[in-house]
């Protein structure tokens, strides 16, 4: 769904009676652009669990039963659907995409892929430590020799929540601005070069040197 939605809104930002159609009217700038990204947003919003514990969330997972085929992710529908209005929302505003140009918001933009590939472990490596700390409860053996498992961990207080998620977000695209410049540059070059063997046409061998004096001799006159 998103693939051609991306597709379609590609095509349809760069087709001149389109462009010539959003040049001369300001209300789908001023009115249809808010109320995509505001519906879009709330839609995007609708929680992956508990969908039941308030009323917004509640009418839309009756909807829901409605819109989408049976037995499907209801949170995922929604998520693309949200995602596709505020696109949409987004392609009739110019202010929004001036804002969204900026060079900042660009620096964050070319880091995203790879901080979708490293915020896992990292989550599961570095901010455990920061959050659980780096030793877990040894295990508690009885008298008759049965093992049990130590206490659960315990997460920390306030503050320290705090104060190490920006510092583990620092990190985060610390590391992720790194892969970009290094990893994903490496990994196109060895790309580059797969397909340039894969794909383009093999040169045709040049035969021996002996085999082209042999045919040389049999053209020139006797």
């Amino acid at each position: 769904m998103q693939f051609f939605f991306g597709a379609f809104l590609s095509d349809l930002s760069q087709h001149p009676p389109h462009i010539a159609w959003c040049q001369v009217r300001e209300w789908p700038s001023s009115v249809l652009s808010p109320i995509l990204i505001f519906i879009g947003l709330l839609l995007a919003s609708y929680p992956e669990d508990k969908a039941e514990w308030v009323p917004w969330s509640r009418v839309m997972g009756k909807a829901a039963v409605y819109i989408f085929p049976k037995d499907c992710e209801t949170p995922r529908y929604y998520s693309g659907i949200g995602l596709e209005l505020i696109a949409l929302g987004i392609h009739f505003s110019p202010p929004v995409k001036n804002v969204l140009s900026s060079k900042y918001l660009l620096w964050f933009g070319k880091n995203s892929f790879a901080v979708y590939l490293l915020h896992g472990a990292l989550l599961r490596s570095v901010m455990v430590w920061m959050y659980f700390g780096i030793s877990i409860p040894p295990d508690i053996i009885h008298e008759d020799g049965k093992l049990e498992p130590g206490p659960p961990l315990r997460i920390c207080g306030r503050f320290r929540f705090w104060f190490w998620m920006p510092i583990w977000f620092v990190m985060l695209y610390s590391i992720a601005n790194l892969w970009t410049k290094h990893v994903d540059s490496w990994c196109g070059r060895i790309t580059e070069k797969f397909c340039k063997y894969v794909f383009e046409e093999p040169q045709r061998q040049q035969p021996p040197k002996q085999e082209l004096d042999q045919e040389k001799g049999r053209l020139l006159p006797q």
